[in-house]
């Protein structure tokens, strides 16, 4: 649409996982410190005076929704599909734990991050969610359906 204009704030968080059945060492419990890239798309605001005037969006605004939707539930968190064998364990220590019920791979984790977003209300364009520093997943918002994402059952990580 035209004078729309792409914005995009990063932001990081550390979490644990494990896919149960994986063909490799992403069977094991292990971690990450993933990287979000959220792009937001939009008109900026024209309303003269306003101090949100040529903003698609405050920065600071993205920063705390964003926070509050997800960061604070996901950072220094275990990512449980619900199948995982020290899952009880983890609840037992009192230990923090999201459960998820669904497989924890980098694509299901952007397409859940993407819809959670939409659902925020915030004007997304796309989700990157970067793994390790060679390997990310990517989804467009336009591709989440409203009645959220399809997640895939089967899939790997780059533990590399």
């Amino acid at each position: 649409m035209l004078n729309e204009v792409s914005v995009c704030k990063i932001f990081t968080f550390d979490s644990a996982h494990q896919l149960v059945g994986h063909k490799g060492k992403c069977s094991n419990l292990h971690g990450h410190t993933y990287k979000l890239e959220v792009v937001l798309k939009g008109r900026p605001l024209t309303t003269e005076g306003h101090s949100d005037e040529g903003f698609v969006i405050d920065f600071g605004d993205i920063k705390s929704t964003i926070k509050e939707t997800l960061i604070d539930r996901l950072d220094h968190s275990f990512l449980a599909m619900g199948n995982e064998p020290v899952l009880e364990t983890l609840v037992n220590s009192g230990s923090k734990v999201s459960l998820l019920s669904f497989r924890t791979t980098v694509e299901n984790m952007s397409s859940y991050i993407a819809y959670t977003l939409k659902q925020a209300g915030l004007p997304l364009y796309s989700v990157k969610l970067w793994e390790t520093p060679t390997a990310w997943a990517e989804v467009l918002a336009e591709d989440i359906p409203e009645e959220g994402p399809a997640y895939r059952l089967y899939g790997g990580c780059d533990c590399e």
